[in-house]
């Protein structure tokens, strides 16, 4: 079954979406920090990434930046979501990096991010 890597802070979130993910058959890798979520990135070999913009020691931004220059995690597609404001200026921003896929705002229904990631997957 594919592998999922959720690079996020908020501990309840991932618990939630990893326990949702696990039962569905995938492999769930967390990560609670951007520079985290990098080095399990290229040891886990995620099939998708679950990516928050607000994190500290790195930002979403610049965490999705490492993964594109990578050469193991750059064409690993990547779902940004987030719980704070988002505006057309920083949709625009993640567009520009050829990794980006999807931006969910947060708090996102379970059932919408397994039919993002049944499609990525089909791709």
């Amino acid at each position: 079954m594919p592998a999922i890597l959720m690079i996020d802070d908020d501990a309840d979130f991932s618990a939630l979406v990893s326990a949702q993910f696990t039962k569905l058959g995938y492999t769930v890798g967390l990560a609670a920090n951007g520079k985290e979520g990098l080095a399990k990135a290229a040891a886990f070999k995620p099939d998708v990434i679950f990516l928050d913009i607000m994190m500290p020691e790195m930002n979403g931004v610049e965490v999705l930046r490492e993964l594109q220059a990578g050469d193991e995690t750059a064409e690993v597609p990547v779902i940004v979501m987030s719980g704070k404001y988002f505006d057309q200026g920083m949709l625009d921003l993640f567009r520009q990096e050829r990794n980006f896929r999807e931006f969910l705002p947060k708090p996102v229904s379970l059932a919408q991010l397994e039919l993002k990631v049944s499609s990525l997957l089909k791709k």
